[in-house]
């Protein structure tokens, strides 16, 4: 059997979940410590303990510096070439919200011939967080691509691999926290268009819809999917990396649970 080990960011996440992964590790007699991480730092905090797997659960500062470390990066659930919009969209094809995106960067797509008040919605290709998914219209991202040519952005250049779609009305959002193709955990997260905590409405049709589209392709064994309902069809929207990804109205000892269980079997 595996020794699991966590490690927890103890500043920049909320206390009462890193509180409810504590109770859960300790009822289960999985050991974990607890680490400072400096915003924006390339390195990695020291661990202490040594472990046959390791869990991270924290900030994208600590999930990158893990994920690039060869002795940790094991315990990061993610793959930089699987957990983007262009491999979901060859792989679940028109079950993808934004299945219509154009693969593309800043640079080249303002060089287009679009009416200025046309609208996109425009997102980073990779689970990179250079930026947030938001609706532009097309002067907006003539004008963002200017400011970036001027800028040192370390993060986000006019050359950035982006996905460029039409903006979709969504009635509602879910999350979903996945263990080895099963769905641990879901919650809403949003309502037509505003934040809306929720989960009462998880419905065994939109549970079936996720569990087949995990049987068709995951991007890892433990993951989280954001769903949406679209003119009353289901969509994914985006994956997720689940060492940083937050928590709503979800089991958190559940999930925790569920994880440790599958890595003990590994």
């Amino acid at each position: 059997m595996s020794k699991i080990h966590w490690i927890l960011q103890n500043n920049l996440i909320k206390s009462e979940i890193k509180e409810s992964i504590i109770k859960t590790l300790k009822q289960d007699d999985i050991s974990y410590e607890e680490v400072q991480v400096i915003p924006f730092s390339d390195d990695l905090p020291p661990i202490h303990q040594q472990a046959n797997q390791y869990v991270f659960y924290g900030s994208s500062t600590l999930i990158f510096n893990a994920y690039k470390d060869a002795v940790y990066q094991k315990g990061v659930f993610y793959d930089e070439e699987s957990f983007t919009i262009k491999n979901y969209n060859q792989q679940w094809g028109k079950k993808m919200l934004n299945y219509d995106a154009l693969m593309t960067c800043l640079a080249d797509f303002s060089e287009e011939k679009y009416d200025l008040e046309s609208l996109w919605f425009i997102r980073p290709i990779a689970d990179s967080k250079a930026f947030s998914g938001s609706v532009m219209s097309f002067s907006e991202i003539q004008r963002l691509t200017q400011n970036l040519k001027e800028s040192n952005n370390p993060h986000l250049s006019t050359q950035t691999p982006i996905a460029i779609s039409s903006p979709k009305e969504i009635e509602k959002e879910w999350r979903h926290f996945i263990v080895n193709k099963n769905v641990v955990s879901s919650s809403r997260y949003a309502q037509n268009g505003h934040l809306s905590v929720s989960n009462t409405d998880i419905s065994d049709e939109l549970i079936k819809f996720v569990e087949n589209c995990c049987l068709q392709y995951t991007p890892h064994d433990i993951f989280v999917m954001d769903t949406a309902l679209c003119n009353g069809q289901y969509f994914i929207i985006e994956c997720n990396c689940f060492n940083g990804t937050g928590f709503y109205s979800h089991d958190i000892e559940t999930i925790v649970k569920k994880i440790n269980q599958f890595l003990s079997s590994c």
